[in-house]
């Protein structure tokens, strides 16, 4: 019997070769995708919608920073911020959801607590098909929330499910993770900018 490892990935055996493999990967990503992702929130910001970000493992991380960036960093003085929330953060919450019900829904209890239709839902996997994510796109998907998915590989189940995939297109779960979170600064700064133009226009 050939046992397959639904983990594995490319690695790369010195840093000169990950660094260059990386820079090759930056450039095939759709920047555009990335602008319309900043453009997403800011128009979550703007009609005073919530942003839910949520992801596993190493994408739990990132999610977390996102929201970070996103209510910290990208805040403009005078101007109130925008209201991202990390679903991964309540490790009390979460460990319960999965001990008591199931790990599938430990994304789609929060939201159907807290979104509402117009609600933004940012799914943050590698493979893009992670149960509990899928399951939360699907959730958000019948629910009327904008469906933002950041992805490695081919963009698994994840992908069909969004209304922007931004994928990053290669196999190394490292290099895969390192562009989530430069995205995340990316759309930080460019969603300070439009909240700062709003406000120097108002």
């Amino acid at each position: 019997m050939v046992v397959v490892d639904r983990m594995a990935g490319s690695t790369a055996e010195s840093a000169r070769e990950y660094l260059e493999h990386a820079a090759r990967i930056a450039k095939a990503i759709d920047t555009d995708a990335i602008d319309r992702y900043a453009r997403t929130l800011y128009e979550a910001w703007r009609d005073d919608r919530a942003v839910f970000v949520f992801g596993n493992g190493g994408s739990a991380s990132t999610a977390s920073h996102h929201v970070c960036d996103y209510v910290k960093t990208a805040s403009v003085e005078g101007r109130r911020r925008l209201r991202a929330f990390s679903l991964v953060d309540n490790v009390g919450l979460l460990t319960a959801i999965g001990n008591d019900l199931s790990f599938d829904d430990t994304f789609v209890l929060p939201l159907e607590t807290m979104a509402k239709p117009g609600d933004v839902a940012i799914a943050i996997s590698c493979s893009g098909n992670s149960p509990n994510v899928v399951r939360a796109c699907r959730w958000a998907k019948d629910h009327g929330l904008t469906i933002v998915a950041l992805s490695g590989f081919e963009g698994g189940a994840m992908a069909a499910l969004a209304d922007l995939h931004i994928n990053v297109p290669n196999d190394n779960y490292g290099i895969i993770e390192d562009m989530h979170l430069s995205i995340g600064h990316m759309v930080t700064q460019r969603l300070q900018a439009l909240v700062r133009d709003e406000a120097t226009c108002s």
